[in-house]
């Protein structure tokens, strides 16, 4: 009789726990069912409009001669054409002197309640989009949407969507008995998974699949978690390793900053042998204040960015072109070992920079640098050599200026 009651008591907890897990499981799947079809619907209202703005889009600019000559012929072919392939159920074109071009319309098109309502819902109102003729607005084109592919989309979308899930429950209901043998086998796999992860930062790690419908679908969900973790944590990567690029870059100029330089300065002084030497370039501008006075900042920028394109295209490989700051440059030359090939790199840079500069509305603006050089030697620090070619170019500068 205890045995026959013992029977019947793991009858009750197997029963007990087949209803629980159908429980769960047809929750489960109707909050499925409400997220995939609200997903679905926002999906294919966010399509259709996009896709309406891109046939908006390219219509117009098909448009454009037509409206500019008041070619109504052109102009309902092309609308026509499109609109027959059920592209949009109406379209009007419009000139900006409100006359009408085109007045396109789908006598075809579903008019119960159903696509009117869908309609109302996706569109909201007909999309107008302006067509731009020489920076100035020529016409108005004003669209509205087909759903006919929408409501077929959805109708068949949510028969199968409730077909699936259907089918799921009878499935689930039908295996329920045999669930809760795995069910804490799942949970530890599961609970050691994510105290692994936690523990170690390791996202590349995926909880094993589960007989257990339940701990299958949060498996599931982890898994994706843990793949967009593994994602932002490659991305977090990439973006550490771009802002310390940008940290060695000038924002203005894109050559490389004075931190830059110092550092690529500090490793040819510390690895130059007996034979080799390097040049370092001073350059600074002769007239940029005057520049900015008269031009302004923006045209002061792009000079900036002009003389450091045309210092960047006189650079080879292995040389380096910086911006220190202001109007002041410098060059770190390497493939030029003669004191002649240097020379001939100062007149080019000479040349290069002394070429008119065209900036804003045409304005053409001439300038000019001073450049002081320093050849390596051993025993050289940092200090020193941007001692000796600041010195220099300082010398050059005053030279000039007397000249002048």
């Amino acid at each position: 009789m205890k045995l026959d009651k013992i029977r019947n008591d793991k009858s009750s907890i197997r029963n007990k726990l087949r209803k629980i897990s159908t429980i769960n499981s047809a929750v489960i799947l109707l909050l499925c069912w409400l997220l995939l079809s609200s997903t679905s619907l926002l999906f294919i209202k966010n399509y259709e409009k996009r896709n309406l703005e891109l046939i908006a889009a390219t219509l117009s600019t098909t448009l454009t001669a037509a409206t500019v000559f008041e070619d109504s012929y052109d102009a309902h072919n092309k609308i026509a054409r499109l609109g027959e392939e059920g592209m949009f159920d109406s379209a009007k074109l419009v000139t900006d002197d409100h006359t009408v071009l085109v007045e396109w319309h789908d006598h075809q098109q579903e008019n119960g309640w159903y696509p009117r309502l869908l309609r109302e819902w996706i569109y909201v109102k007909p999309l107008s989009v302006n067509i731009n003729h020489a920076e100035s607005t020529v016409g108005t084109l004003t669209l509205e949407g087909t759903v006919t592919g929408a409501a077929e989309f959805i109708r068949y979308s949510l028969m199968i969507l409730t077909s699936g899930m259907l089918c799921v429950l009878i499935i689930s209901f039908l295996l329920s008995e045999f669930l809760h043998r795995g069910m804490l086998a799942s949970l530890r796999n599961i609970t050691s998974s994510i105290h692994y992860v936690i523990r170690s930062g390791d996202f590349s790690l995926r909880i094993p699949e589960s007989p257990t419908r339940e701990f299958q679908l949060f498996s599931d969900d982890l898994n994706s978690l843990l793949t967009e973790m593994q994602t932002l944590q490659a991305s977090l990567l990439r973006d550490n390793q771009s802002l310390a690029a940008k940290a060695l870059e000038d924002p203005l100029t894109g050559l490389a900053n004075r931190a830059a330089f110092v550092a690529r300065l500090s490793q040819l002084l510390d690895r130059q042998f007996a034979k080799e030497r390097f040049a370092l370039l001073f350059l600074d501008g002769d007239r940029f204040k005057s520049i900015n006075d008269n031009w302004g900042h923006a045209a002061g920028d792009e000079v900036l960015k002009t003389v450091g394109s045309r210092l960047s295209a006189l650079a080879y490989k292995n040389d380096l072109v910086a911006r220190l700051g202001g109007d002041e440059f410098a060059m770190l030359i390497t493939s030029r070992v003669s004191e002649a090939q240097l020379q001939l790199l100062l007149q080019d840079i000479h040349e290069a920079i002394s070429q008119k500069i065209v900036v804003a509305e045409g304005t053409q603006i001439t300038t000019s640098v001073t450049i002081g050089y320093a050849w390596s030697q051993h025993g050289d620090t940092v200090e020193s050599i941007l001692e000796r070619a600041d010195m220099n170019m300082y010398k050059n500068k005053g030279i000039s200026k007397v000249q002048v």
